[in-house]
C-alpha cells in the first residue's frame, strides 16, 4: 500500500509540474498596432511660373542652383517637417513646409498707353501644409528584407499661403520711367487624393513614394505633387525608436485665381534630405 501511494503521488507530481511551468511562464506581448513617425527635412526647390499681384505680373524662373546661391547669401530660408500617427491599417499625416525667398524677376505693369517692363525683386513667403487620412491596402513581406512592400491610398487637403511683394524700378519700353511696388497675400485650401507605396531594395534600403492630384473645381487647373526618396534604415533602435536617413526629390505644382488681377501659377521642384524616427 505504501508503495502504491508513493507511486500515485509521484505520478500526480509529474503531471502537474508541466502545467504549473506553463502557467508561470510569462506570455509574450503582441506588438502594438500603434505607430508614429516624425521626420524633419530640408527641401531646396527651384521656383518656376508667374505671380500676379493687383494686375502686375512677375515672371519667376529660379533654378535649384540659384536657390542655393540665394540661401547662402542670406536671402532665403526653408524649414519642413512630417508627422504621422497610425493604428493598424489607418493613419493620419501632416506635412508642413515654409520659407522665404527674394529673387530677381521681370515685372510687367500695364498702363493706359503701354506696358512697363521693370527689373524687379520678388519677395515670396510660401507655406504648404498637407493633411490627409491614409489607408494601407496591403502589405507583403519579402524574405531577407527588413521592411515589407506596402501600398496605400489617402485623401485630404492642401492648405497654401503666399505672401508676395513686388518691388520694381527700371527703364521703360515705350514710356516714362516709373517704379512699381505692390504686395498682397493669398491663402486657400484644395482637396487632394493620392497614392503611396514603399518598396525594399536591398536589406535596409527602401524606395518611398507619395503622389496626389487635387484642385478639381476650386482651381483653374489641377494641382499635383510627387515626393520620392531613398531611405536607409539604421541598424540600431535606441528605446525602440527606428531611425532612418534619406534623400530624394519633390515637385509641387499649384495654380489659383483670386480675382482683381491676383493669381498664382507656380511650380516648386528640387532635392530633399531628411532624417526620420519611427516608434
Amino acid at each position: 500500500m505504501k508503495r502504491w501511494m508513493l507511486g500515485l503521488a509521484l505520478a500526480l507530481l509529474a503531471v502537474g509540474t508541466p502545467w504549473r511551468a506553463a502557467a508561470e511562464e510569462p506570455s509574450k506581448e503582441e506588438p502594438s498596432k500603434w505607430q508614429f513617425e516624425f521626420a524633419p527635412y530640408a527641401w531646396i526647390p527651384g521656383t518656376h511660373g508667374t505671380v500676379n499681384v493687383k494686375g502686375r505680373t512677375a515672371v519667376i524662373d529660379t533654378t535649384v542652383h540659384d536657390a542655393l546661391v540665394i540661401a547662402t547669401s542670406g536671402h532665403a530660408w526653408v524649414v519642413g517637417g512630417y508627422f504621422s500617427a497610425g493604428y493598424d491599417r489607418w493613419s493620419v499625416f501632416a506635412d508642413a513646409w515654409g520659407g522665404y525667398e527674394e529673387v530677381s524677376t521681370t515685372e510687367k505693369v500695364p498702363t493706359r498707353f503701354c506696358t512697363l517692363c521693370l527689373a524687379a525683386k520678388a519677395k515670396i513667403k510660401p507655406v504648404i501644409l498637407d493633411t490627409a487620412l491614409s489607408y494601407r491596402i496591403g502589405q507583403w513581406s519579402i524574405p531577407g528584407r527588413q521592411r515589407p512592400i506596402s501600398l496605400g491610398v489617402y485623401a485630404g487637403a492642401r492648405y497654401m499661403w503666399f505672401g508676395n511683394k513686388l518691388s520694381g524700378s527700371a527703364s521703360v519700353v515705350g514710356g516714362v520711367p516709373r517704379s512699381a511696388n505692390v504686395s498682397a497675400s493669398f491663402s486657400w485650401v484644395d482637396p487632394i487624393i493620392g497614392l503611396r507605396w514603399e518598396v525594399p531594395v536591398i536589406d535596409r534600403f527602401t524606395l518611398d513614394f507619395r503622389g496626389d492630384i487635387g484642385g478639381f473645381v476650386s482651381s483653374p487647373q489641377l494641382i499635383w505633387e510627387v515626393v520620392g526618396d531613398v531611405r536607409y534604415w539604421l541598424p540600431w533602435a535606441p528605446y525602440s525608436v527606428q531611425p532612418w536617413v534619406g534623400a530624394g526629390y519633390r515637385d509641387v505644382s499649384l495654380a489659383r485665381e483670386f480675382g482683381a488681377g491676383n493669381s498664382v501659377d507656380l511650380q516648386f521642384r528640387g532635392p530633399t534630405a531628411g532624417i526620420g524616427f519611427v516608434f
